[in-house]
């Protein structure tokens, strides 16, 4: 056995080298005399972790950047940033609204801005240099920009209008006319409609936001969008049309407000208000809901509602427009939405598949996932279609909407009658991946029927796949669920009466979403989420928004703390841990509140849906695995993070503190715990032992018998797993920080009962919600993330690469892959803030060929597999013929190089 730990666990990542040996000078390397010039260039500039933002509301925003070169070993030594009020001061270098002047540092993400006061509504231009490890001078990037929302509540004019509450359910449609007599320089429109919105000037939607805003809790925060519309308005009569539908708020409420600036210096404002001839009435949707779908019917429609600026003389409408009337506030503060919009990401074309009745038609889009469907269809006036949309069919080929509890999950579009229609719904979205179709006028064809992908438009930041085929189609299982929970908050699914951000799960989620997914402004937006959830006494909610579960929530909740640690940890985000760090303190001091001789004393989910022969009366709490041995340890776990955060923030008296109350908690555990009889914790369970590993609560005499006892438990199962959503992680990645990676991955490579690869053997292309294949309407979802930590597992354990906290943002960073039995190659990539981390290894022949790509402005410790380190060539030289390798030394079977950006090919024997 192997007892050396690789400590890839987040908490305890510091690695230390006992053997350092040097062979040729360092990839940074001594400054030469006779410097020899190179290219390279700083690229993708961004504010707050976006491009070219506009409107926001971040006075000290954080900037960051990327470094192109094709050589290697390129690391900047320095920066300068420059802003400025106009394009034509940035293009003369005139920094008149900050000028960092030369600051020696290698940070390249998470700087934040240190200038003037900035302004509401102000666009602000930058641009940066660097200069490189040997003082060699970049030229100035290309300018970017950002642009402020309204900074000050006092900024918003607009009053919140509506209707009174008679159009229960339905869809309000709100317009208002106006004349633009002069030339337009500039025209900003701040909105925010809740539920959900759509904003239309003269017949164009503006933007291709859906489903916006994202959800909050609409008492704390409101998040508003801001458009550039200049371009579509007319030097006449303009039609504003905004349609507003229930969405998660339940009643349609509107505020929003058009500034115009004139080419002359002059401006307008027209705002929402029950003063300024805004008008409302009802629509075609008739009917929306996010669990229940939507209802449109066409004979409703109102041609040119939003582009006619005589619509009021019409009179065949049985709903009459009607002045506005200024509505009670949400309660919330405006603020601007910092995350990605979701977006329709994908169009697939679904295959009819079945008619197991007559005129009843079953679409199959071969794959699960969220989002909603469009149809094009010639029919008969007030003709009916109706889709359902389910994950499962029954014995009958129709489908079974058993497992969505409440949720009708069902669209109904009814025809006008004049030719080709073409419909989709706005404002509700489904989790599915089989679409019933009623009412159809003829039989549908190709095409007829298209699928729409929608998700928060996060970009995808991992690819990974290997030679063992059962773990490339986990790996799409999981990004693919992922991908389907991703709507403004992390769901737990797209397609019940639930969809709720549940802190449980995403304790052991964030891993596997952050290689996936460029996270950095989805989860910033989160933890707000979350934060709004507090109460005064420190505690949180199971979700956030808070709709469901308790609060307090249950202690794992570990997930609000990591947030802000993985953030900072992945993109360098220090003010995420600054601005909550206050917060995130208090939750932990709640649960220390909460303890009786140190134990946490009280548990609502703990390890979360084991297998059902492990769980409690058939339910989805854990039988074996103690609820108070989760929560204590879960304590402890956070009490470490703090200190560890206090760290970072340099607040020494709560580095004390918490470490103290960590100690203590960590010898209550083992006091209470620990079995000296059996030698191992709890039950003496997968959960509780590898748990216990993770935590490093375990006294360094005992971990040889908690580490065989794990490993005899998941022999003695066949190599199954009995853990819940969040041990699974645990055992994992426990096993492998302990030499036993083969066993892991006869774990992850079952195809039998309980598995990943049970799921897919049973027709899963997404993750279930239980071990258990069921379709019910219990806990029966087959769109749920919460089971797909495995996923981390491949990119932490199977490439190997690593985040090091000490130097965040991916300054300084590992490759360590480790070496299977059963497998002969893998290959991936993470996209980070610096840039493309790729490895791909493959053993061939007795030797092991490893190559990795490291980005600019990075530095990796690369471990190659080898008992002989005079073996090991990199591009089929000598390691001392690299004078940009630095070796480190030999670390039990590696040895470990630490180089700089580049491309690397290094060959090893490892037999």
């Amino acid at each position: 056995m192997n007892n050396h730990k690789l400590l890839r666990i987040s908490f305890s990542g510091y690695v230390v080298l006992l053997f350092v040996f040097l062979m040729g000078p360092t990839f940074a390397g001594n400054k030469s005399k006779n410097l020899i010039s190179y290219n390279f260039d700083v690229t993708n500039l961004k504010c707050e972790y976006a491009t070219n933002p506009m409107g926001l509301d971040v006075v000290f925003p954080q900037l960051s950047w990327q470094i192109e070169s094709e050589k290697r070993a390129v690391s900047q030594a320095a920066y300068q940033i420059i802003v400025s009020d106009s394009q034509a001061a940035l293009s003369t270098d005139d920094g008149n609204i900050w000028d960092s002047g030369k600051i020696k540092s290698q940070r390249s993400s998470g700087i934040k801005y240190d200038g003037k006061k900035l302004k509401s509504r102000i666009r602000y231009y930058w641009k940066v240099k660097i200069w490189d490890q040997n003082n060699i001078e970049s030229e100035w990037s290309s300018p970017a920009f950002f642009e402020m929302g309204l900074l000050d509540q006092d900024d918003w004019a607009a009053d919140w209008i509506g209707d009174l509450p008679k159009w229960t359910g339905r869809v309000q449609y709100f317009r208002k006319s106006f004349s633009v007599v002069k030339e337009i320089q500039k025209a900003r429109f701040y909105i925010a409609g809740i539920g959900y919105y759509e904003l239309f000037i003269n017949g164009n939607k503006i933007g291709d936001h859906v489903l916006d805003p994202g959800i909050t809790s609409y008492n704390k925060k409101i998040l508003y969008s801001t458009y550039n519309v200049e371009d579509f308005l007319l030097r006449k009569d303009n039609v504003i049309g905004i349609t507003v539908a229930p969405g998660w708020y339940g009643v349609p409420k509107l505020r929003g407000q058009l500034e115009i600036t004139f080419a002359d210096g002059s401006d307008t404002t027209i705002v929402t208000s029950g003063s300024s001839q805004w008008s409302v009435s009802v629509g075609p949707i008739i009917q929306s809901c996010i669990y229940d779908g939507e209802i449109y019917d066409a004979r409703e429609e109102i041609s040119g509602w939003n582009s006619d600026v005589n619509i009021h003389n019409k009179t065949d409408r049985v709903y009459q427009w009607k002045n506005v009337v200024v509505v009670n506030p949400p309660g919330g503060i405006m603020v601007a939405q910092k995350q990605e919009p979701i977006k329709v990401v994908d169009v697939v074309v679904p295959e009819l598949i079945n008619e197991p009745k007559a005129g009843v038609y079953i679409f199959d889009t071969r794959e699960n996932m969220a989002g909603w469907a469009s149809i094009q269809v010639e029919g008969d006036r007030g003709s009916e279609i109706t889709l359902k949309f389910a994950e499962s069919l029954y014995p009958d080929g129709t489908v079974n909407q058993e497992n969505l509890r409440s949720a009708a999950a069902t669209d109904k579009y009814i025809l006008k009658g004049a030719g080709k229609e073409s419909w989709e719904p706005s404002f509700t979205y489904h989790g599915f991946r089989y679409i019933q179709v009623e009412g159809f006028p003829y039989r549908p064809t190709k095409g007829d029927i298209k699928v729409k992908k929608v998700r928060s438009a996060v970009a995808e930041t991992g690819r990974f796949s290997c030679s063992n085929e059962l773990m490339n189609r986990i790996h799409q299982m999981v990004q693919r669920t992922e991908a389907s929970n991703l709507h403004s908050i992390p769901t737990d699914c797209p397609q019940r009466d639930e969809r709720m951000g549940w802190l449980n799960d995403m304790t052991v989620r964030i891993d596997q979403a952050l290689y996936n997914f460029d996270l950095s402004r989805f989860y910033a937006k989160w933890i707000d989420d979350v934060e709004d959830t507090q109460k005064e006494e420190g505690s949180i909610a199971d979700t956030a928004p808070f709709h469901w579960g308790f609060n307090p929530a249950d202690p794992v909740s570990a997930s609000y703390l990591l947030l802000a640690l993985q953030s900072y940890n992945f993109y360098g985000n220090e003010e995420i841990i600054r601005e909550h760090y206050k917060g995130l303190k208090a939750w932990v001091d709640y649960l220390y509140s909460r303890t009786e001789n140190g134990i946490v004393g009280y548990s609502r989910w703990g390890d979360w849906s084991p297998p059902l022969e492990y769980s409690l009366d058939g339910t989805a709490v854990s039988r074996d695995t103690p609820g108070k041995l989760m929560s204590t340890g879960y304590l402890y776990y956070c009490a470490k993070i703090i200190s560890q955060m206090a760290t970072i923030l340099e607040m020494g008296q709560d580095i004390e503190r918490y470490n103290s109350i960590a100690q203590k908690t960590r010898a209550a555990y083992n006091n209470k715990f620990w079995n000296e009889e059996t030698g191992g914790y709890g039950s003496n369970n997968q959960a509780c032992n590898s748990f216990s590993l993770f935590l490093g609560v375990v006294d360094s005499v005992n971990i040889q018998s908690v580490v065989e006892n794990l490993v005899n438990d998941v022999i003695e199962h066949d190599h199954h797993l009995t853990t819940g959503n969040l041990c699974t992680k645990y055992v994992l990645e426990i096993l492998s920080e302990y030499g036993y990676q083969d066993i892991a991955y006869k774990i992850v490579t079952q195809e039998t009962y309980p598995s990943w690869g049970y799921m897919l053997a049973n027709g899963a292309t997404t993750l279930w919600e239980r071990w258990e294949l069921k379709t019910g309407g219990a806990m029966n979802s087959h769109n749920h993330p919460m089971l797909g930590s495995v996923d981390s597992w491949f990119y932490k354990y199977v490439l190997g690469i690593l985040p090091d906290i000490s130097n965040p943002g991916f300054e300084k960073f590992s490759i360590h892959p480790l070496i299977f039995n059963e497998l002969n190659f893998a290959e991936g990539e993470y996209i980070s803030v610096k840039g493309k981390i790729k490895c791909a290894w493959e053993k061939r022949a007795g030797f092991f060929n490893l190559h990795v790509t490291i980005p600019e402005n990075s530095v990796a410790d690369v471990y190659i597999p080898t008992k002989n380190i005079k073996t090991i060539t990199e591009n089929d030289q000598r390691l001392n013929k690299r004078k940009e390798i630095k070796f480190l030394g030999q670390e039990g079977e590696y040895a470990i190089c630490q180089v700089g950006s580049g491309d690397y090919n290094f060959k090893s024997k490892c037999d």
